[in-house]
C-alpha cells in the first residue's frame, strides 16, 4: 500500500494521492481545469500502475468508443456522486470494492495528451448520472490540500538542469522544498504565493495564497499580469497571454509546474528541440522574466 494524503473533496467524497507522486489542478488545457472541477494526478515518474484516490464502487470500467483511452467510474460517497477516471487501463471490474491505494490498473498514452505529458490520470467528481461528459463536475473543495501546505523563505535565484529529454527539461532548485509546493513562490504585496500550471502556453494557471484572505493590494499586483477569473479561498485562478519563452536565445512553448513536484517542466518547441545540458545553470529571471516585478523566491 502506498503512502496516501487527501488532496481535495467535494461534501463526503474525498480524493488522495500517493505521495510520491505529483498532480495539478490546472496544468491542462481542458474546461473542467479552467473551473477547478477535475485533478490531474501523476504518479512518480517511470511509474505505470494507477491507483485508486477515492474509496467506492465500481460503476463502470472500459474503452471509450470515440478514441484509444478508457474511462472508470466509482460510486463514491452518500451524496449521489461518482468519480469519474480518464487515461486508465482497468483490472478492476463492474462491483468491486476499492479503497484509496488499491490498483486499478495502467497508465495509458492518451490522445489527450500532449507531446510533453507525463502520464496521469485525469479525475473529477461529477452526479452518478452524468458520469462521462466534458463538462458537469462538482468544483472542487481545497481544504483537505490547505491544511497540509506549508510556505516557507527559502530564496532560490537559480535551477540545475536535471534531466534532458527529448520532450521536455526538468529544472531543480538547488536546496529542497517543502511538500506539496511548487518550485516558485511569488512575494505579492508581502504575502506568499505559489504560482502553478502550464505557463503560458495552456492560457491559464493559479496562485495559491499563503492567507485565507487575500488583501485587495495582493489582488492588485497579480491584475498588472493577469487576469483573475476567480478566487476560491486561497485559490486564485487566472487566465493570460500565450507567449513563448526566450531562454539562452531559444524559443520554448512554455514551462510546467505541478504540487509536489520540485521540478520545472521546460517544453520545447518541437520534440528534440532542447538546447540545455545536464548541470547547467540557469537564473530564474531567464525562465520567468516577470517574477522580478512580482518579488520572486522560492
Amino acid at each position: 500500500m502506498c503512502a496516501l494524503t487527501p488532496v481535495a473533496a467535494w461534501k463526503d467524497v474525498e480524493l488522495y494521492l500517493d505521495q510520491a507522486g505529483f498532480f495539478s489542478f490546472t496544468n491542462s488545457p481542458y474546461y473542467s481545469h479552467r473551473h477547478l472541477a477535475s485533478v490531474d494526478l501523476y504518479p512518480e515518474r517511470g511509474v505505470r500502475e494507477a491507483y485508486s484516490p477515492v474509496e467506492g464502487t465500481i460503476l463502470e470500467a472500459r474503452k471509450l468508443k470515440v478514441m484509444e483511452d478508457y474511462f472508470i467510474a466509482i460510486k463514491a460517497g452518500d451524496c449521489g456522486a461518482c468519480v469519474k477516471i480518464l487515461h486508465v487501463k482497468p483490472q478492476v471490474e463492474v462491483g468491486e470494492r476499492v479503497r484509496p491505494g488499491d490498483v486499478l490498473g495502467n497508465l495509458v498514452w492518451s490522445p489527450f495528451y500532449n507531446y510533453w505529458t507525463d502520464p496521469h490520470m485525469h479525475v473529477e467528481i461529477r452526479p452518478i448520472d452524468d458520469r462521462l461528459r466534458a463538462r458537469g463536475g462538482y468544483s472542487l473543495n481545497l481544504a483537505p490540500l490547505m491544511k497540509q501546505i506549508r510556505f516557507d523563505n527559502n530564496v532560490c535565484e537559480s535551477f540545475i538542469v536535471d534531466k534532458v529529454l527529448d520532450r521536455y527539461t526538468l529544472l531543480r532548485p538547488g536546496s529542497d522544498i517543502p511538500s506539496f509546493l511548487t518550485p516558485l513562490i511569488l512575494n505579492l504585496d508581502g504575502i506568499s504565493f505559489m504560482l502553478e500550471g502550464g505557463l503560458t502556453h495552456y492560457g491559464h494557471g493559479a496562485l495559491w495564497s499563503e492567507r485565507e484572505e487575500l488583501p485587495e493590494g495582493a489582488l492588485e499586483c497579480v491584475k498588472e499580469f493577469f487576469q483573475i477569473d476567480f478566487t476560491q479561498q486561497q485559490y486564485v485562478h487566472f487566465t493570460c497571454q500565450k507567449r513563448e519563452k526566450l531562454v539562452r536565445g531559444f524559443n520554448y512553448r512554455g514551462i510546467g509546474l505541478y504540487l509536489n513536484d520540485p521540478h520545472i517542466k521546460l517544453i520545447p518547441k518541437r520534440i528534440g528541440d532542447a538546447t540545455l545540458d545536464f548541470g547547467d545553470e540557469i537564473l530564474m529571471s531567464e525562465i520567468i522574466p516577470f517574477t522580478k516585478s512580482f518579488g520572486c523566491r522560492c
